[in-house]
């Protein structure tokens, strides 16, 4: 769009020294809100806007994104038995390698 500082001032019921400040980098909100129209561009404001926040709510339907744990290749996980005075859950890892004495 080529307009000149009095044609914009003129659409956007500016004065010119107000366009003037504008291109300056000077002016008010109201006032850039209006040359921004006259120009279609109003869209450029919402780069000044801070990127959305995830809310506490999406947080808690969500949860916390958990990674799953693997066991490598050469160990496996066995599990004991519980007894009377004893620990409930006791792991050990036996290699595969070894042979167990059953």
């Amino acid at each position: 769009m080529n307009l000149t500082q009095d044609d914009m001032a003129e659409r956007a019921g500016l004065s010119s020294s107000t366009i003037k400040g504008l291109e300056a980098g000077r002016g008010r909100l109201d006032s850039l809100v209006a040359a921004l129209r006259v120009l279609r561009r109003l869209e450029a404001l919402e780069a000044f806007l801070p990127a959305p926040a995830v809310s506490p709510m999406q947080l808690a339907t969500h949860g916390k994104q958990r990674k799953r744990a693997r066991a490598s290749n050469n160990t496996k996980t066995v599990k004991e038995s519980s007894v009377k005075g004893t620990p409930k859950a006791q792991t050990s890892k036996i290699k595969k390698r070894d042979k167990p004495e059953w």
